[in-house]
């Protein structure tokens, strides 16, 4: 091989070398943009996830408070015709009916 052969293909291969660096480079870099692309999404579905979790333990704290309430209220409509319809007998056995 000539010493020109020999430095062509020197610089054929120095060359390739190159072009290959910089197709790696390329493709790192897309990479790279892609996984932070994806961890973005990530953690948006997170937060969105958090958010629906959130909310629906709002919307359960709500209707257990309401139950409570709904609850107390029967109780208490219970309780006064309970204490009515023990008057009511106690009246008529002692005849303080008016």
């Amino acid at each position: 091989m000539s010493s020109n052969q020999m430095q062509s293909a020197k610089d054929s291969a120095a060359q390739t070398t190159e072009h290959t660096k910089q197709f790696g480079a390329e493709k790192t870099g897309q990479a790279q943009d892609h996984a932070q692309g994806m961890g973005q999404a990530a953690k948006d579905k997170a937060n969105q996830a958090g958010q629906a979790t959130s909310d629906a333990t709002q919307t359960a704290k709500d209707k257990a408070v309401e139950a409570k309430d709904n609850t107390g209220n029967a109780l208490q409509q219970a309780g006064d015709k309970v204490k009515e319809t023990l008057t009511n007998a106690k009246d008529a056995v002692t005849g303080n009916n008016q």
